[in-house]
């Protein structure tokens, strides 16, 4: 270790020594990594190719729902359900709303908004209804992505690559637009209709739910016809799959912090 790394390394643990969560910040190098799903009400055989992915590889990921799921309603070692509430549409009542999804999801303790959305209301309705930790704070390839304590005691956390943006902005499939060899929490997100898709851009995935008003009632025999047969996003994911798994890099469910 140079002079330089020493140095980095010496201010990083003073930096951070009473975090609880310091462990998990890849400080000496990648070492634990979080994988995450917004299942945006796909159907379920999208859900469980997902699912399958990680348990190929025999990872962990965390993953947060929008509706009633068989799937996610079962027991699994492989993953951890969180809910995925969307307060963007409607005219309800977001203590309604939520408390539905709850109902649905008793043992979830984590959330994510729908398109992120999140402020101090939404703080205290996570709260309220027991939710320990909230990843709606979306930092593209940040580095020093860290965990803090609200004011109300939720664990709040930043995640820092998702498949829809980097499919939005254009970027190739390669490593350099993952950032992964800095420093930080690394959580990874992504979308369940576009990894089994396959997409190569969101247009591809607009162009099949477009045409669905409830896209959970989609068939697989109907969507099948789309799915990418070259080189996607689901190409990629898995490529990151197989890349943590081969340098036994820790993947976990998000209640391990609490």
């Amino acid at each position: 270790m140079t002079v330089l790394e020493q140095s980095f390394k010496k201010n990083n643990e003073f930096i951070y020594e009473n975090d609880p969560l310091k462990k998990y910040y890849n400080l000496d190098g990648l070492n634990h990594i979080f994988l995450t799903t917004d299942v945006d009400w796909a159907p379920d055989f999208c859900v469980e190719h997902v699912i399958n992915l990680v348990k190929k590889y025999n990872l962990k990921i965390n993953i947060f729902a929008t509706h009633a799921s068989d799937i996610l309603l079962s027991k699994s070692n492989t993953f951890e359900v969180g809910l995925h509430p969307d307060f963007t549409r409607d005219n309800f009542n977001w203590d309604e709303k939520f408390k539905k999804l709850k109902e649905l999801y008793p043992e979830a303790h984590g959330a994510r908004g729908h398109r992120n959305v999140f402020g101090q209301n939404v703080s205290d309705l996570y709260t309220k209804y027991n939710i320990k930790y909230d990843v709606s704070t979306f930092l593209w390839n940040h580095s020093y992505c860290v965990g803090h304590k609200d004011y109300n005691g939720l664990l709040r956390m930043s995640y820092m690559w998702e498949d829809g943006i980097h499919l939005d902005m254009g970027y190739d499939f390669s490593w350099s637009n993952v950032n992964l060899c800095t420093p930080g929490l690394k959580i990874l997100n992504v979308h369940p209709i576009l990894i089994y898709l396959n997409c190569i851009n969101d247009n591809e995935r607009r162009s099949v739910t477009s045409k669905y008003k409830d896209l959970t009632s989609a068939k697989e025999s109907d969507i099948n016809p789309y799915i990418n047969q070259g080189y996607g996003i689901c190409s990629f994911w898995e490529e990151i799959l197989s890349y943590i798994s081969s340098n036994n890099i820790q993947t976990h469910h998000f209640m391990e912090l609490l």
